[in-house]
């Protein structure tokens, strides 16, 4: 009883077992996975399968819409003895064996034969019974039931002590291919029958999966008050053990088979060698994909579902169900579904549309109707697409893509008209109706039935695929089976279930955890007593069951980290490194984005900071540079990266993670953080003013080139920002208190680092708009920035920022609303006067300036220079007198930068007017020659007594 290996050709290779068996030969390769199958290797042996059965097959015949039934009073009539009743008496079994032919040899032993020209059947309805019961045995058999027929041979009685040893039947005509024995009302113990369907080359240690064995209704009684059976091809082997008490009777009946289309007669051999591949390929399944469809193309009526069930499937369709429920054991259930289709369509020649199926109702064998809610949800109607099932682990098998193929003939067909809203003379789309402005949609309604089979012990696996897909992309956006089990596991804390869950995840990608997933799994595994491992096995699993769509959030790393803490980094460094470097996790994986990277600014700093903790938390991996070569991946992998995504939250990321890792680790991550920020940041200026606050507060506790550099990249950048931004959001950034600082703290940076032409493009901005200007006046007066005080900063702001703008046509107010106008200046204008009333000050903003501060017209800079300086060389007339009226005495005091007088820094302006307006303010700077300056007498008066003394 030995075979040869079977050949699953079709098979496929490196996935994962879910049984974790390991059946690798000594020259598989190491990383090889176990072989396992996919569901489109199920429907290739389905339809490759020539006779698609069971060897074997018993039951109890008590008229299940399964197997019909045969009476228990058959009218058993035998020749010299007469009327048996049944169970047999024990004088009437005297007389049987009084009356028969005793074999007793190596294999029969006690077995008492009556030939069957003494036997006599009375009861008139054992005929037709049998040939209902011949039907059920042809399904499972594998048969064409018109192709099968039954004859009797003998009877068979059986005492205490009686037995058949392994045998096969010979059989002297070629018609014969099988038996079986019915055996009558009897009480027994023991005799049970089992069967041998493999061959000569089977090997001993594999033989007990050739075998089946049946008991006949013995143990429990059964076999008292009805009639069973067991019937068997001729090429199988049987025994039937010791009658260890009572007795039975067996009526044995030849099984003829004769095909109309002279087919070669089926045997167990031909069986296994069309059937196996199916039972193999059912049970290499994953777990999760151990549920299968089979379109049947014809649409059963309920009615005759629920009357005959399984008996209302044609003979094609029945040998399916049954190679189905043989091939995958007594643990599989099948259904049989019937599911409604309503294909909607705007092409009349039904092209492009759209497929709404709903499942009307499942029936079990015997027609009797099952709700199993968990089925609804993970059911899958769409056609599987070749060797795609393999990654999709679609259900439904389709040999093209037509509709029709799998929900048979359409029942009904409607139109439905839908205005367009679009003038008669439009035309719009396919079947759109230019008269009428009216366009059409086909309504088709399709009704099929399918089988439906799935392994009862996988139930709690096939629940974990539910699964929500978009309804107009398909694509799976939410894993609810999985999340509803990891929940579960955790509120049970039941490990068995989250290694069964881990199985489920690691054999399908999109199956994978969720970032909340995995954390609270994690928590759970970290949170047990004492490290082993098994915890330590469930916790790497963990880590590396996370899809590969899913990037960790802070607080998932942090979670690593404390498995790391507990468990050691030698036995997660695997995981945990994949999650860091494997470049498919780099990678977009919406297919609807336009980027190709993940690696956003807020991903590069989770990394970091993750690797960062994870040094300071384990010494293995301090010793082996680990975040170091993190830091440089990823640092590269910014530099590479398309997604431009910058949020202001990432400023106070960085200034957290500098908090807790030290600027020594952090300097190069903020370096290149800075220069990202920069070159991606959005448009809005409340995000810049944030970066502009950071970089100035890095600068001040961290003065080092990288913060020097930082403050001369930024002005030029934040400049022209800040000349695109809209008024509205300048506004605000002055009206709440943390973006006032900032804000101020960036125009500082702008003074102070920033060129000419930066400087120039804030100031226009701030003068642009009155409200504006007057915030930032108010404010600036009121505020300390970064130690300067008010006063100084203002100043600053009205020498680089302000002096060089007047306020003219272009920024004067353009609306009706006159004085109670604030979006721009609006001055001595009463209400809805026209654009030509309007009367504006070109020096406004200076004169606010000077007026929030008494004496800053007054007030020398860093350099030395006053106001009027800087008004004369950059400003207009207006300017220059509003400072001059402030300050008269600036006229005659030199700029300590040029050496020139303000009324020469005017000319040199081109500005006449200012200048002479200057010489006015003391005339004798020309009339007289120009007097030189106290520090200059001071040096004429030294040199004259040097030659004396």
């Amino acid at each position: 009883m030995s075979s040869k290996s079977l050949d699953v050709g079709i098979l496929g290779q490196n996935e994962n077992n879910q049984d974790g068996a390991e059946e690798k030969s000594d020259v598989e390769d190491k990383n090889e996975g176990p072989v396992i199958a996919s569901r489109l290797d199920v429907y290739n042996a389905l339809e490759n399968a020539k006779f698609i059965g069971s060897s074997s097959f018993a039951g109890k015949a008590d008229g299940t819409k399964t197997i019909p039934a045969l009476t228990p009073t058959p009218g058993l009539f035998i020749h010299d003895i007469g009327r048996v009743s049944l169970p047999i008496t024990p004088s009437q079994a005297n007389t049987l064996k009084a009356n028969s032919w005793k074999t007793n040899d190596d294999v029969f032993t006690n077995i008492y034969q009556v030939e069957e020209h003494s036997i006599d059947i009375q009861n008139p309805l054992w005929d037709s019974s049998i040939s209902k019961l011949i039907k059920t045995v042809a399904f499972k058999l594998g048969i064409h039931p018109d192709d099968l027929s039954a004859k009797l041979d003998m009877l068979l009685y059986m005492e205490k002590g009686s037995s058949i040893d392994w045998c096969s039947d010979v059989e002297e005509d070629d018609n014969i291919v099988g038996s079986m024995l019915i055996q009558l009302p009897s009480v027994f113990t023991g005799g049970k029958i089992s069967v041998f369907d493999g061959d000569e080359e089977v090997d001993e240690e594999d033989e007990v999966n050739f075998i089946t064995s049946f008991t006949m209704g013995g143990p429990n009684n059964e076999a008292e008050f009805a009639c069973h059976f067991v019937c068997h091809y001729s090429d199988c082997q049987y025994e039937i053990e010791e009658i260890t008490s009572g007795s039975r009777v067996l009526l044995r009946y030849s099984l003829c088979y004769k095909s109309s289309n002279d087919a070669v007669s089926p045997t167990a051999n031909l069986l296994h060698k069309t059937v196996i591949p199916l039972k193999t390929s059912l049970s290499l399944l994953p777990r999760t994909d151990r549920m299968i469809l089979v379109p049947l193309r014809k649409h059963y009526s309920p009615s005759s579902l629920t009357l005959n069930g399984i008996d209302a499937l044609a003979p094609d369709h029945r040998a399916i169900a049954e190679s189905i429920k043989w091939a995958g054991g007594k643990n599989w259930t099948v259904l049989i579904l019937n599911a409604h289709n309503t294909y909607t369509t705007r092409s009349e020649r039904d092209e492009n549309g759209q497929c709404k199926i709903s499942l009307v109702t499942p029936y079990d064998e015997g027609g009797r109707k099952v709700d199993p809610k968990w089925i609804v949800k993970i059911i899958d109607f769409n056609p599987m697409e070749g060797e795609d099932d393999k990654k999709g682990g679609r259900m439904l098998f389709s040999t093209s893509n037509r509709l029709v193929d799998n929900w048979g003939k359409r029942k009904s067909r409607k139109t439905k008209e839908i205005h367009n809203g679009y003038d008669s003379d439009s035309h719009y789309g396919y079947g759109y109706d230019h008269h009428t402005s009216y366009s059409y949609e086909y309504i088709s309604t399709y009704a099929a039935t399918f089988l439906l089979a799935y392994d009862a012990d996988s139930v709690y696996e096939l629940k974990c695929a539910e699964v929500s897909k978009g309804s107009i992309s398909g694509r799976i956006i939410r894993n609810d089976g999985v999340m509803a089990a990891a929940a579960d596991v955790v509120k049970k804390q039941d490990y068995s279930l989250l290694g069964r869950l881990l199985d489920v995840v690691e054999s399908k990608e999109e199956l994978r955890f969720y970032s909340s997933t995995c954390r609270d799994l994690l928590e759970m595994v970290i949170s047990t007593g004492k490290k082993c491992d098994g915890t330590t096995s469930l916790a790497s699993r963990i880590i590396g069951a996370l899809s590969k769509s899913v990037e960790p959030d802070s607080v998932l790393w942090d979670k690593i980290v404390s498995a790391v803490k507990k468990f050691g980094w030698r036995d997660l460094r695997a995981n945990v490194s994949s999650l860091l470097f494997d470049e498919s996790r780099k990678k977009e994986s919406d297919t609807g984005s336009s980027r190709k990277s993940r690696i956003s600014l807020g991903v590069f700093l989770n990394r970091i900071d993750f690797c960062l903790k994870l040094s300071g938390a384990d010494a293995y991996v301090r010793r082996s540079n680990f975040a170091q070569k993190c830091i440089s991946d990823s640092i590269q992998d910014l530099a590479k990266t398309d997604s431009k995504n910058v949020f202001f939250r990432f400023v106070a990321k960085i200034d957290s993670m500098v908090e807790a890792h030290g600027w020594k680790a952090m300097a190069t991550v903020v370096k290149h953080s800075h220069e990202f920020l920069l070159r991606n940041a959005r448009w809005r200026i409340d995000y810049f003013v944030e970066m502009g606050r950071h970089v100035s507060k890095f600068h001040r506790k961290h003065s080092c080139s990288i913060t020097l550099e930082a403050m001369k990249s930024f002005p030029m950048t934040f400049a022209s920002k800040m000349a695109e931004c809209y008024f509205s959001e300048l506004k605000n950034c002055l009206s709440s208190s943390p973006l006032v600082e900032a804000l101020l703290a960036s125009i500082r940076i702008v003074i102070e680092h920033g060129d000419q032409h930066a400087m120039d493009l804030v100031g226009k901005r701030l003068v642009s708009h009155r409200s504006t200007c007057s915030s930032f006046v108010k404010t600036a007066s009121e505020s300390v920035i970064d130690s300067i005080e008010p006063q100084t900063f203002l100043l600053d702001a009205l020498n680089k920022l302000f002096v060089q703008h007047s306020i003219d046509s272009e920024v004067a107010c353009e609306c009706e609303r006159g004085s109670s106008c604030d979006c721009k200046w609006n001055v001595g204008a009463s209400d809805n006067v026209s654009e030509d009333a309007i009367i504006v000050s070109p020096s406004l903003h200076i004169k606010l300036t000077l007026d929030a501060s008494s004496n800053l017209a007054h007030m020398k800079d860093k350099d030395g220079r006053l106001p009027l300086h800087y008004a004369a060389a950059r400003g207009v007339y207006e300017t220059v007198a509003c400072i001059l009226e402030a300050n008269p005495k600036a006229a005659v005091i030199r700029d300590p930068v040029t050496g020139l007088y303000p009324f020469m820094l005017a000319g040199s302006n081109e500005n006449t007017a200012a200048a002479f307006e200057l010489l006015l303010s003391d005339p004798n700077l020309v009339l007289g020659g120009i007097p030189a300056d106290e520090d200059d007498e001071e040096n004429d008066r030294k040199r004259k007594r040097s030659p004396s003394m």
